[in-house]
C-alpha cells in the first residue's frame, strides 16, 4: 500500500513539473524582446565608440612619437570607465530605491558631492599614475607628468558625467540603468580624446616651448659678447 501511494503521489505531482509548451514559447518571446532591446542600444554604442578612432587618427604623430601615450591609453581610458561606472551605478540604485528623488535639485546635489569625491579619486589616482610612468619609463619627469594630469582630468570628468548620466536618461523617459555601460563608452571616446590633447600640449607644444627659451639663453650670451 505505501509503493502503491508514492507511486500515485508521483504521478500526480508529475505534470506539475513539466514546462508547458505555452511557458516555453512565452520565455523565448520574453527573451527575444529583451535581446532586440538591449541590442539596439548596444549597437547604438558601438557605433559612437567608433568614433575615438577620428581622434587617434588626429593625434597619429604623437603617438608614434611618443610611445608612452600608446603604452599607457589602456589604464587611462580603463581608470575612466571604472570611476564612471562607480558612479553611475550609486545613483542608479539610489533612484530604484527611493533614496534619491528624481528631480533638478537632486542632481545639482549629488554633482556638488561627487565633485569633491572626483577630486579625491583624481589626485589620489595621479599620484598613483606618475609614480608608475615615472619608474617604468626611465625617469621621465615630462611624460609621468603629462599621463598623470591626462588621469586626473579623466577621473574627475567620469565621476560627474557618472553622477548625471543616470538623471539626464531618466529624465528622458529612458531606463537609468543604461547609463552604466553609457558611461563606459562616453569615457573610451572622452578619455582618448582627453589624452591625446594633454599629452599634445605638455610634450609637444610645451616641451617645444622650453627648448626655445632654452636655444635663446645661449644664444643671447653671444650676441652679448659680440
Amino acid at each position: 500500500r505505501e509503493g502503491h501511494s508514492l507511486e500515485s503521489g508521483l504521478r500526480r505531482k508529475g505534470p506539475s513539473n513539466e514546462v508547458e509548451p505555452q511557458d516555453t514559447q512565452s520565455m523565448l518571446l520574453s527573451a527575444f524582446t529583451e535581446a532586440l532591446l538591449r541590442g539596439k542600444w548596444l549597437l547604438g554604442l558601438l557605433i559612437v565608440q567608433s568614433t575615438s578612432s577620428f581622434v587617434l587618427d588626429r593625434y597619429r604623430d604623437l603617438l608614434r612619437e611618443h610611445l608612452v601615450v600608446t603604452l599607457f591609453l589602456t589604464m587611462l581610458v580603463g581608470a575612466g570607465g571604472n570611476a564612471g561606472n562607480q558612479s553611475a551605478i550609486k545613483v542608479i540604485r539610489a533612484l530604484a530605491t527611493g533614496n534619491i528623488k528624481l528631480s533638478w535639485q537632486s542632481a545639482r546635489r549629488c554633482c556638488l558631492q561627487q565633485a569633491a569625491v572626483g577630486m579625491l579619486l583624481g589626485s589620489g589616482m595621479s599620484l598613483g599614475g606618475f609614480l608608475r610612468v615615472y619608474l617604468t619609463s626611465g625617469f621621465a619627469v615630462v611624460n609621468a607628468a603629462a599621463i598623470s594630469l591626462s588621469l586626473f582630468i579623466i577621473v574627475m570628468s567620469s565621476v560627474l558625467l557618472g553622477t548625471v548620466l543616470p538623471f539626464a536618461l531618466a529624465m528622458a523617459g529612458l531606463d537609468p540603468a543604461n547609463a552604466g555601460t553609457s558611461i563606459q563608452v562616453v569615457m573610451d571616446i572622452l578619455g582618448v580624446a582627453i589624452t591625446c590633447a594633454v599629452c599634445h600640449l605638455v610634450l609637444v607644444q610645451l616641451s617645444m616651448g622650453l627648448a626655445s627659451e632654452d636655444g635663446a639663453a645661449h644664444v643671447a650670451p653671444s650676441v652679448t659678447d659680440v
